[in-house]
């Protein structure tokens, strides 16, 4: 190459490097674009949830006291499910599209993976993004959006598990009755028993029987076993009746007015079937 070449090339590759450097720049001082989000709508808004799957439809309510399933259980929902689902408005869409009617079954979204309405709104899930893995949704029959695929999972989960593991609601209990024990409030705000037992233990009970969670809530459709001992919680303004159908290796109870089936691992089941029970067991 000649010096006359060698200096053009030279030139050319200055030239190139202000260029690169120029835009280099105007990427780091350009304003950062403005995220959206999926819809404009308010989590505190939302009253109904209806979620369409392949496995089948669930439905849910808002109650002065928290969400209720009512398809295809009838039953408490769980609260953190429901903050996950009712949060869906506010995820960030990453990217927009406006796309064909004819065109959305190649994003899976005619008919969708899955389709959740929120009061009015419907957000029909599709794929996946194959190069960053955000999953396509559409809202209503508008805009196509990319978003983080973080509810998938969730939405796909067994219906049992969007009920609430928590065995009692949180209305104060008034009495308890098993099948060789019955524990009652006093007037003057303590506990006592038939067997007698000391007043530290009883509190600890009504306090186990108040947290207590199942480790998983099965559906019973079985008829239920006539030798089945009854217990029987009271509450503030109602009763509710369990069946034991089992003790070992782990308790379950079965909630008639459900058709549900808490499960709890054997230490808990002896903690709630009688006042220090799993200490007694222990020792």
């Amino acid at each position: 190459m000649s010096l006359r070449g060698m200096w053009r090339l030279i030139g050319s590759l200055s030239l190139l490097v202000i260029a690169l450097g120029s835009w280099v720049l105007w990427l780091e001082k350009r304003p950062a674009p403005e995220e959206a989000t999926l819809a404009d709508l308010d989590p505190q808004s939302i009253q109904t949830i209806v979620i369409e799957r392949s496995n089948g439809t669930m439905a849910f309510t808002r109650r002065a006291e928290g969400w209720f399933m009512r398809k295809p259980f009838q039953a408490p929902a769980d609260p953190y499910h429901m903050e996950q689902v009712t949060g869906l408005p506010r995820q960030i869409s990453h990217a927009r599209y406006q796309i064909e009617k004819s065109n959305l079954a190649q994003f899976e979204l005619s008919p969708p993976r899955v389709s959740v309405k929120l009061n009015d709104t419907q957000f029909r899930f599709g794929m996946q993004n194959p190069i960053d893995f955000r999953r396509y949704v559409q809202v209503d029959d508008g805009l196509v959006h990319l978003t983080d695929d973080t509810l998938m999972p969730l939405l796909n989960a067994p219906a049992t598990s969007w009920i609430d593991t928590k065995l009692l609601p949180s209305s104060a209990i008034r009495e308890l009755e098993l099948p060789d024990w019955h524990v009652m409030l006093t007037e003057k705000g303590a506990w006592t028993s038939k067997p007698p037992a000391d007043d530290t233990a009883l509190r600890e009970w009504v306090n186990a029987w108040r947290n207590a969670r199942a480790i998983r809530i099965t559906p019973f459709e079985q008829e239920i076993p006539a030798d089945a001992p009854v217990i029987k919680v009271r509450l503030m303004n109602s009763t509710i009746e369990f069946r034991v159908l089992q003790q070992e290796p782990e308790l379950i109870l079965l909630r008639p007015d459900l058709g549900l089936r808490y499960h709890f691992y054997a230490h808990t089941g002896r903690r709630l079937l009688a006042p220090g029970g799993e200490a007694e067991n222990s020792s």
